[in-house]
């Protein structure tokens, strides 16, 4: 903590590549989104200023060893919790709370995860979700990434796409012959990520968190970037700690 302050900037982790969640607007060529917005939640607590920052922005890949090698302070990029990253990185407390869900064209009579019974769904390799639509025994087409999904599903290779309804939401609001559909079919947690010996920022971060849930700032960051696409809009969780 006193070598940040020390410093002057938070330095944090990012992409650039999700919409709504991190993204570089076109036309001023500034990160945004509902991540880059929690990041600057902590640079107000540390130094007063939401702009104290210095964005790097990283691959999924790259992201625990960016933070083992104190590369950067910290990591907001849609970083789900898992028990096998608690090994790696240590965990915030849960900022948001997201669902799995589908996306499916705007014309199709996909209402429910029971209409795509024997129809092709594309989701990330190796991924979480992909676990989770094996379990429903759906017709799974795993691909290098959503990105690669959106193709086969714009070329109707695929019924639907399914991941973190946050990503679906960035690519709907690009994308108006897209649309997700409500129900959830499974839940996951995001969490600032950062080294495991830096113990001492993560109780710093914990209470930054626990303000915006109090004050509703979190809730209102969520609100600003997903309402306009996803229905219920996903909400910060209770706090659940560890120690």
């Amino acid at each position: 903590m006193a070598a940040i302050v020390a410093r002057g900037r938070l330095i944090v982790g990012v992409d650039q590549g999700d919409y709504l969640s991190g993204f570089r607007d076109p036309a001023t060529a500034n990160l945004q989104g509902a991540d880059i917005d929690v990041a600057k939640m902590v640079a107000q607590a540390l130094f007063g200023d939401p702009n104290r920052i210095q964005f790097v922005v990283l691959s999924v890949a790259d992201r625990a060893d960016a933070l083992r090698q104190s590369q950067v302070d910290l990591v907001s990029d849609v970083y789900t919790v898992t028990c096998q990253r608690q090994q790696q990185v240590a965990f915030s407390t849960d900022y948001l709370q997201i669902s799995q869900r589908l996306l499916v064209p705007a014309n199709s009579d996909v209402r429910e995860v029971e209409d795509l019974r024997g129809r092709p769904v594309c989701t990330s390799q190796n991924s979480t979700p992909e676990d989770v639509l094996h379990r429903l025994k759906l017709n799974v087409q795993p691909a290098s990434g959503i990105s690669a999904c959106m193709v086969e599903l714009q070329r109707g290779r695929v019924a639907a796409i399914s991941t973190d309804d946050t990503l679906l939401a960035g690519m709907a609001a690009q994308d108006p012959q897209v649309r997700v559909v409500d129900r959830s079919l499974d839940t996951a947690r995001y969490a600032l990520a950062m080294p495991l010996q830096h113990q001492d920022l993560v109780r710093f971060v914990n209470a930054v968190l626990e303000r915006g849930r109090g004050d509703g700032s979190l809730a209102a960051i969520d609100r600003r970037w997903y309402s306009k696409v996803l229905n219920p809009v996903p909400m910060p969780p209770p706090a659940n700690y560890r120690d």
